[in-house]
């Protein structure tokens, strides 16, 4: 399932569909930037919301914040959130590590909505509980929280932009000289026929 072709074909997939993605470059890459900033904040399940709304105020590509949201996810969110919690931690102080990481891992404990409730019902749930954990913390370990989330987020969504900026600009181009490169040889074939068929015809012709 993880093999190394398998993640290079779905690596190239999401790069051709980068490259694809409607809009300019400039809408692509802060709509990817974006993506990263929001990916970070503690707002588990709210995140492609999020990401639309700004990118609709931003005039950004919609469909592009996906790619990074996904990163953030219940498998990853205890580590990044962690190191999240240390930058700010740094920054401003506050309680120790061990603390943040006893709340994320409650925040993955999410009590069962029911058996008789929908996916809505389930993805609700575990989104009012995630947030009641988070606000439940204190203002000494929201702050540094927040705060380290905002710095990491910011530090990757300034490189992401130019990264895909540069990417999606050259993608174009590269794609733009192969379209180029295949009316030049249609053109060719096209010019190459005509001459074989005219020199068929002028032998017919001297030939009577």
């Amino acid at each position: 399932m993880f093999s190394r072709r398998r993640v290079r074909f779905l690596l190239r997939r999401l790069l051709r569909a980068l490259g694809r993605a409607t809009g300019t470059s400039h809408q692509i890459a802060l709509g990817m930037a974006i993506g990263f900033f929001v990916a970070w904040l503690p707002i588990i399940g709210l995140q492609m919301l999020v990401s639309i709304v700004i990118c609709q105020i931003a005039h950004a590509n919609k469909i592009v914040p996906i790619f990074p949201v996904w990163l953030t996810n219940p498998v990853t969110m205890v580590p990044i959130y962690s190191f999240n919690y240390w930058v700010g931690w740094l920054i401003v102080g506050g309680p120790p590590l061990s603390d943040i990481a006893r709340v994320l891992g409650r925040m993955l404990t999410v009590p069962g909505p029911g058996p008789d409730a929908g996916r809505f019902e389930a993805w609700w749930e575990s989104i009012r509980h995630a947030f009641s954990e988070l606000f439940g913390m204190g203002w000494d370990m929201q702050l540094p929280l927040w705060l380290g989330c905002a710095v990491v987020g910011l530090a990757l969504a300034i490189p992401s932009y130019a990264l895909t900026r540069k990417f999606v600009d050259s993608f174009r181009e590269a794609v733009a000289k192969k379209r180029q490169l295949r009316r030049d040889l249609r053109r060719r074939q096209h010019l190459a026929a005509d001459i074989v068929y005219g020199n068929k015809g002028l032998g017919r012709k001297e030939g009577q």
